[in-house]
């Protein structure tokens, strides 16, 4: 019984013996194992709380009820200032009288200032003066610069589209020519070859029966190459 309590106590030994040469490599594997960085938590600072601190998206998109982007990403515009209600018909859109009125006023001087720039410029196609009608057997075409200033403008002169006047220079005073008309419709043209020294080609025409009463007076302000019509009717 004595050997064996001697046995035992030797094992005790032994085993503490062991335990005690194996902790520092026990320790040295511990140490190895948690060699990690540990990052500390964010605290508030106002309250030391040690919790994360979680902000809200920045929302301004939603602050603001005109933007239509929250953090830079578009989205529909849901704005609830404008609370009508769908209709499938037009609206009617009531305004300023005094704006209405305005913007027509300011249309109509517009196109005032376009007919002023159009006659300065002098029509660009070939314009239709009317149609006149006469018993009369022949009837004197009379013609003169009708910009108030002889510049130098020349026409050419059609009667059916046959030339009968090649080159005229239009001058103060009324000249011209007589014409015998065919029955029915007698055609003529007066062609513009330039527009002298002040745009465009300007001209004042008269015709007039046998007995010298007027059938028609026109006026012209042509661009140079177009023409003027004017129809002479035979009863």
């Amino acid at each position: 019984m004595k050997s064996f309590l001697i046995n035992y106590m030797e094992r005790i030994v032994l085993l503490i013996c062991l335990l005690l040469l194996a902790a520092p490599v026990l320790q040295a594997q511990v140490d190895g194992s948690n060699n990690t960085t540990i990052i500390p938590a964010e605290t508030n600072q106002s309250d030391g709380d040690s919790s994360l601190d979680i902000k809200p998206l920045d929302n301004k998109g939603l602050s603001n009820p005109n933007s239509n982007r929250i953090n830079g990403m578009s989205v529909p515009n849901t704005s609830s200032s404008n609370n009508s209600e769908f209709s499938m018909f037009p609206k009617e859109k009531f305004g300023n009288p005094g704006e209405i009125y305005s913007e027509k006023l300011k249309k109509q001087e517009k196109k005032h200032d376009l007919g002023i720039e159009g006659q300065t410029l002098g029509a660009v196609e070939d314009q239709y003066l009317g149609d006149f009608k006469t018993k009369s057997k022949k009837v004197t075409i009379a013609y003169k610069d009708g910009g108030g200033v002889v510049d130098g403008d020349r026409i050419r002169v059609f009667a059916d589209e046959d030339i009968i006047r090649a080159e005229v220079l239009l001058s103060y005073t009324m000249t011209g020519f007589e014409l015998e008309l065919k029955e029915g419709f007698n055609k003529l043209d007066f062609q513009a070859l330039n527009e002298g020294e002040a745009s465009p080609n300007t001209a004042e025409v008269l015709i007039l029966d046998e007995g010298g009463n007027v059938i028609a007076h026109e006026y012209w302000a042509l661009a140079t190459g177009v023409k003027a019509t004017i129809i002479v009717v035979k009863e």
